[in-house]
């Protein structure tokens, strides 16, 4: 069926979940209104991500997720790809640089409405950019 489709599958040594699945998580979560989790989400994402190296790094970061229906964190998935594949001197997917992975104007993940929204100067460049306002110190691992 993939090959009708154009398509093919491949296999990756990592049993980390990719940008893809994170998106869907994302997705169902935030249906539920539940943005901690959603959170969550993302941060496994930047932990799987970090845990890889190379060219495995960048295959988690190649499918493109489907949209969470909600633009902050459509754009927020794409910041943090972007950021974590570019720190390992890997070219990002194109679905990174696609337009709807941008906000016009600059919003946070409403996740915890006593956050203080972050200056420029402590939001990862890659967030910056898609106008996700997200301090950077949300991805140290502890």
């Amino acid at each position: 069926m993939l090959a009708g489709a154009g398509h093919r599958l491949y296999s990756a040594p990592t049993q980390r979940d990719d940008a893809a699945t994170a998106g869907e998580e994302i997705r169902r979560r935030l249906a539920e209104g539940d943005t901690d989790r959603a959170l969550r989400a993302l941060l496994q994402l930047n932990d799987n991500l970090l845990a890889e190296r190379g060219l495995v790094r960048g295959i988690l970061g190649l499918a493109e997720p489907a949209s969470t229906q909600h633009q902050v964190w459509d754009a927020a998935l794409a910041g943090l790809v972007a950021w974590r594949l570019r720190e390992e001197g890997l070219p990002a997917p194109e679905w990174v640089s696609d337009p709807s992975r941008y906000l016009h104007t600059p919003a946070t993940l409403e996740v915890d409405p006593a956050d203080p929204t972050p200056p420029t100067s402590e939001v990862p460049d890659e967030f910056a950019e898609r106008g996700v306002l997200v301090w950077r110190d949300t991805f140290a691992s502890v």
